[in-house]
């Protein structure tokens, strides 16, 4: 067993269901790749995994020892830096934490719970900021990587032949802008009725998705039946989206091949407090992808890789989202002015596709996990 000096206690959710579950997936797996004993702190969820990385992960997890860790043990903290209570709970003279968040200041009860982090890890620029502003010297800007294994270019199926399919990923909610998508779907079939909308929009969290008409597109939202499924086909009808496919909540090693039956993907998210893992991994597919120009966004962002969407207006403060500074609105007509470039020059936007998927292998999690245990001090063995 490697000694305390070569592991990691790992206190991130690990699954295939979320985006910190995969994160934490692919921490726990190239961690031990590089030769780190990987102590897994929370029962992962095994069902939910690919087999082979399952069957890997289950092989090569490290042993928690009795008693206190003496090995650093990485929290994932959110808004406000919730989850700092994991740091009380769990005893280590080196506590890491990844910090990605959206609302742009922190309260002082988080900062204070914090003062145990020795490391900080953030997942984009614009959160550093935030934290240098709040009085964190150093954190490490590490972007979160992407499975090329799983995720990369292949052939289409063709099984709906002639329809032009754009892909939308995220929890239904006013952030992600759902409701942008929605306006400019609407506008482009107008000019191209074969069109069809496919999204995974499914939220664990449903009461998030009340903020949704803040955006003023929308004024109503769709039935959550008590089993948690969202009704979004009368919902849809009743916004005139009449052609669309409900993804429901795939697994994430099941997506690869839905995302390459796609000609385009579109993301005007508000904030993303890093760089959008749905969104890389459409990068990283070869499909021609829509970003907003904001937030974490911006630093995967360029007209070479993608289609940014430049006009970024002031966004209204929410009552879960009353920090909003840096964030920015989409203009729906130039989500319609994109797509229709990628409809019309379908030469270009393979051309960008396919820097997209260069940039995106450049960022795999071969690449990032070993800078994140760089920042954290450990080496990986001989």
């Amino acid at each position: 067993m490697p000694d305390a000096l070569d592991q990691l206690a790992i206190d991130i959710q690990i699954d295939a269901r979320t985006g910190w579950g995969v994160y934490g997936l692919n921490l726990a797996l190239q961690t031990a790749a590089e030769g780190i004993g990987a102590i897994l702190l929370r029962q992962a969820d095994w069902g939910s995994l690919h087999p082979l990385q399952g069957s890997f992960l289950t092989a090569v997890q490290a042993p928690r020892p009795p008693g206190n860790l003496v090995c650093p043990v990485i929290v994932n903290l959110a808004n406000h830096l919730e989850g700092t209570d994991r740091l009380d709970a769990l005893k280590s003279a080196h506590h890491v934490a990844i910090a990605v968040f959206e609302n742009s200041r922190i309260n002082p009860a988080g900062l204070e719970k914090a003062k145990s982090v020795r490391t900080w890890i953030t997942g984009s620029n614009f959160n550093a900021r935030i934290l240098r502003d709040h009085g964190i010297a150093n954190p490490h800007v590490i972007l979160q990587g992407v499975d090329t294994n799983l995720f990369f270019p292949g052939p289409k199926s063709d099984l709906w032949g002639n329809h032009f399919l754009i892909f939308s990923g995220g929890k239904l909610e006013y952030r992600k802008g759902q409701d942008l998508v929605i306006a400019a779907v609407r506008a482009f079939r107008q000019r191209h009725p074969e069109t069809i909308l496919v999204f995974a929009w499914h939220n664990a969290w449903p009461l998030t998705m009340t903020e949704l008409p803040a955006g003023g597109l929308i004024n109503d939202l769709p039935p959550v039946h008590s089993d948690g499924r969202i009704e979004f086909s009368p919902w849809l009808h009743r916004h005139q989206v009449n052609l669309f496919l409900d993804l429901g909540s795939p697994l994430n090693w099941l997506m690869p091949s839905i995302l390459r039956e796609m000609d385009a993907a579109v993301f005007p998210s508000r904030c993303e407090g890093a760089t959008n893992f749905t969104a890389m991994e459409c990068l990283a597919c070869g499909i021609p992808t829509l970003l907003s120009a904001n937030t974490g966004h911006l630093d995967i962002i360029s007209d070479e890789i993608c289609y940014p969407l430049r006009s970024q207006k002031p966004v209204r403060p929410t009552g879960f989202f009353p920090n909003v500074e840096g964030w920015g609105e989409s203009s729906v007509d130039e989500i319609v002015e994109n797509l229709e470039k990628i409809y019309q020059n379908r030469e270009e936007a393979r051309r960008r596709a396919a820097a997209g998927v260069e940039a995106m292998r450049k960022i795999r999690w071969e690449i990032q996990v070993p800078k994140i245990l760089e920042a954290i001090g450990l080496v990986p063995t001989a």
